[in-house]
C-alpha cells in the first residue's frame, strides 16, 4: 500500500481531483503555501495499492501543467539609508507542475 502526496498549483487542482475521482481514486485535498514564492498550493493525498502508483502519477503529471509567470521577488535595497527597506524585482519564472511523494504505508484498521 502506498500514500501518494502531490503538491500542485491551485489552478490545476479542480480538474485533477475530478479526473482522479472519475477513475475511482479518492483524494483528500488540503490548502498549503509554498515556502519560496509564498503562493497558495493544493496538497492532495491518496492511498493506493502498489500496482496503481504509476497510473496515479501519470494522471497527476497530465493535469499539472508548467507555465511561465511574472513574479515579484522582494530584495533588500542596496545602499539604502533606512534599514529594512526592500524593493520588488520582477522575475520571469516557470511555475506549476507537481511535486509528488510516494510513501510506503502499512495496512490500517478503522476504529
Amino acid at each position: 500500500m502506498k500514500m501518494i502526496m502531490a503538491i500542485v498549483h491551485n489552478e490545476d487542482a479542480p480538474e485533477l481531483v475530478e479526473e482522479l475521482n472519475r477513475q475511482k481514486f479518492f483524494v483528500t485535498k488540503m490548502a498549503s503555501t509554498g515556502g519560496f514564492l509564498k503562493k497558495g498550493n493544493t496538497t492532495l493525498l491518496t492511498g493506493v495499492e502498489d500496482h496503481l502508483v504509476e497510473k496515479v502519477c501519470e494522471i497527476i503529471k497530465q493535469f499539472s501543467g508548467r507555465r511561465r509567470q511574472l513574479v515579484f521577488a522582494t530584495t533588500p535595497s542596496a545602499g539604502s539609508l533606512c534599514s529594512g527597506v526592500t524593493s520588488s524585482v520582477p522575475v520571469d519564472m516557470e511555475v506549476g507542475g507537481a511535486t509528488i511523494f510516494v510513501l510506503s504505508v502499512e495496512e490500517f484498521q478503522k476504529f
